[in-house]
């Protein structure tokens, strides 16, 4: 009798071993779920105006569309987000080559005409602007980056010699800085110490030029090797991505989405570890924090969140695509 019940109680703790386990956690998200989360927290936060209030309005709507091209998903969100481009150019609110570049983007990604929106052509001021040297009127780096990225997406005729001068305007470390091309008396990572010059090579500016280049101009200097020196080995949580610049090198979601989109686009592999960093700033619910701060994610952000959507998918610039399907349950985060 004493042998049964030993053996009938082992046989109840082994159960409630078994049944005490912990539940196993659910695989992680793909990439696509991830993008997906982060477009319903997008349209949850779009103004009742049709924008999307990231870093600036008119470029983050602009940006905010691609995302819902290359999701595929949120036609009304998409019509009122051009609908707010569309009102801003008739203001007379996109003024800049930069701004027009983006504005083109989005229009071309939804499937309108640049040339004719907002009672402007867009891309007409942009090309009017082109001068004998490649530049673009006196656009920054990243500016003359976006205005051929636009142009692609037109399909608009370009003269090859702006790609040159793209390419020419490269760092001897092999990136590129956001105001200007690179200068003989600059001294450290195209920044000139002696000088008010704030700026040196940077993520951003480098991960646009290189969507632009592609199969246009072959720059000098490898650049992804300049984004393996410039990548965050911290030991932080999110190391493994991209900061913005030298100095500034803590991993932030849109630097790292813009990175992973310029792998994308030359089809050179993403280095290990590097989607990983992006989707660790990311939340439940699909916001997405800017970065990490003290060992904390800096909190919910639509510009990071609009900004990490493409580098979730890995699409590079320009956005094609349809808008099809919806978001089910649009979802906004507890603060």
């Amino acid at each position: 009798m004493g042998r049964i019940l030993r053996w009938t109680a082992s046989v109840v703790l082994l159960f409630s071993i078994v049944g005490a386990s912990p539940v196993q956690a659910a695989p992680p998200r793909t990439d696509r779920q991830r993008a997906l989360a982060a477009g319903r927290y997008l349209v949850a936060k779009q103004s009742p105006n049709g924008s999307f209030a990231g870093f600036s309005p008119v470029g983050s709507t602009a940006d905010a569309v691609l995302d819902l091209v290359a999701l595929g998903r949120g036609a009304q969100p998409l019509r009122d987000a051009i609908g707010f481009l569309r009102r801003q150019v008739r203001a007379g609110n996109v003024d800049s080559i930069g701004l027009q570049a983006k504005v083109i983007l989005a229009v071309r990604a939804a499937g309108g005409d640049p040339r004719s929106f907002g009672g402007a052509d867009l891309v007409r001021e942009i090309t009017d602007t082109y001068r004998p040297s490649g530049r673009f009127g006196t656009a920054v780096v990243l500016d003359q980056a976006l205005a051929i990225l636009a142009l692609r997406a037109t399909g608009a005729p370009m003269n090859v010699q702006a790609a040159t001068w793209l390419a020419g305007a490269q760092c001897p470390d092999g990136g590129w800085q956001y105001d200007r091309p690179y200068r003989a008396g600059e001294n450290r990572h195209c920044l000139d110490t002696s000088t008010n010059d704030v700026y040196g090579s940077d993520s951003n500016t480098t991960a646009y030029a290189i969507m632009a280049l592609e199969g246009l101009a072959t720059p000098a200097k490898d650049p992804f090797a300049f984004l393996t020196k410039l990548r965050d080995r911290s030991a932080g949580p999110a190391n493994g991505g991209w900061g913005f610049t030298w100095g500034f090198r803590t991993t932030d979601a849109n630097s790292t989405a813009l990175v992973l989109q310029a792998y994308a686009a030359s089809g050179t592999p993403v280095p290990g570890g590097a989607g990983q960093a992006l989707a660790r700033l990311q939340y439940r619910c699909g916001s997405v924090a800017y970065s990490w701060k003290a060992g904390a994610r800096t909190g919910q952000d639509l510009g990071a969140t609009i900004g990490a959507i493409l580098g979730f998918l890995r699409t590079p610039l320009p956005v094609s695509g349809s808008v099809t399907g919806t978001f089910a349950g649009a979802s906004s985060c507890p603060a």
